[in-house]
């Protein structure tokens, strides 16, 4: 999938718009009460205005509200968060700095060849996968062929785990994939639309949060 059709995606999910309108719409009323200390109240026959005797209990509501409506966007932004993931990673593989097949010679360049002490003949190094397995934990899958005594020829992917070292990759490799790694995130927000769109509601929903707890706070 393309970043376009990621977008496309995105944009014609109704079920995905709706959680996200609703985190949005909930997010910006708490923030709206909390900062205004706005009162609704009756004035008169054609402009109404509601006084909730307990609004307290009102914005508790909101914030329960809030929490519901980020964890149903969550779950429904999954399958867009693991897109947007492959999207910006295969940017980064991308990077000739990073990972690069040198065909004259047979083996893999960039930073990750100091991990890839391979024959590129045996996978499918035109195709590699970054994959994440944990805060700092990385992999770096290749497709290859096997032998099975079974079921006789098998394509399977192989992956290479980046956190076990050795002589040719270091720490320091890793750290320096990992900032090359900061940089192509921090490119996906400030330089594609999809990131922004994307975590927009949580953002805007941690704000309104943030904002009752400073209220909570405050004397």
């Amino acid at each position: 999938m393309t970043a376009d059709e990621f977008r496309n995606a995105m944009d014609s999910d109704n079920a995905f718009q709706a959680k996200r309108k609703a985190l949005i719409f909930v997010s910006l009323l708490l923030l709206a009460l909390i900062v205004s200390g706005a009162q609704i109240k009756e004035a008169n026959t054609f402009i109404f205005k509601i006084e909730f005797s307990n609004h307290i209990g009102l914005r508790y509501l909101l914030v329960a509200s809030v929490v519901v409506c980020m964890i149903r966007y969550f779950s429904y932004s999954e399958k867009y968060r693991n897109q947007l993931f492959k999207i910006w990673s295969g940017r980064l593989l991308a990077d000739h700095r990073v990972y690069y097949v040198d065909q004259q010679a047979g083996d893999i360049s960039g930073i990750l060849g100091k991990r890839l002490d391979i024959y590129i003949g045996e996978y499918g190094v035109d195709t590699p996968k970054y994959k994440k397995t944990g805060i700092f934990k990385r992999n770096i899958g290749l497709p290859a062929k096997g032998t099975h005594e079974t079921y006789g020829e098998i394509y399977y992917t192989e992956y290479f785990d980046l956190n076990k070292y050795d002589q040719r990759w270091k720490r320091s490799d890793f750290r320096s994939l990992l900032l090359s790694e900061l940089k192509f995130r921090a490119e996906a927000w400030i330089t594609y639309r999809e990131t922004f769109d994307l975590s927009f509601p949580y953002l805007l929903g941690l704000s309104s949060l943030l904002a009752f707890a400073i209220g909570l706070c405050r004397p």
